[in-house]
């Protein structure tokens, strides 16, 4: 499935917030006090990077975004999530090419994520090229040369 992808708007921060908290539940799940207390500075980058967030559409509903932030020539893919009755259709797999595209469009040269161990999204950026470069604590960090973006 392709979805239709558009920049979000302020509109689709209660969707990323409830995803984002669904995902913390899910993966994270000892750090969800401590992720509800920083509530505000999770608004503040959603915000901050809301030119840089996009969102995944299957007809009017919305199934998936991702977002990315800068340093220096780096681009950090700082969040990508699908809703989990959409997953494993590629719509991640989609997402993290328009990250890709979208960097590479904006003069970055290195790409780079963190994820937890235990996540099966490894499998996703482990495929689509993404190199382990270190661990700290119970995440992994990838990254990958745009020039195969």
């Amino acid at each position: 499935m392709i979805p239709n992808l558009r920049q979000a708007t302020p509109q689709n921060l209660p969707f990323v917030f409830r995803l984002e908290r669904a995902y913390i539940q899910d993966f994270e799940s000892e750090s969800l006090h401590s992720w509800q207390g920083a509530i505000d500075r999770h608004l503040e980058q959603w915000i901050s990077n809301l030119s840089r967030m996009f969102v995944a559409e299957s007809g009017d509903e919305v199934v998936g975004y991702y977002f990315w932030e800068v340093r220096g020539d780096e681009a950090i893919l700082s969040s990508i999530n699908v809703l989990p009755d959409q997953r494993r259709r590629g719509i991640g797999s989609y997402l993290l090419k328009h990250f890709e595209t979208q960097a590479v469009k904006n003069g970055m040269t290195r790409l780079s994520l963190g994820v937890i161990s235990h996540n099966p999204a490894k499998q996703l950026y482990e495929a689509a090229g993404y190199e382990f470069v270190h661990q700290k604590g119970d995440y992994c960090y990838y990254e990958k040369s745009p020039n195969g973006a």
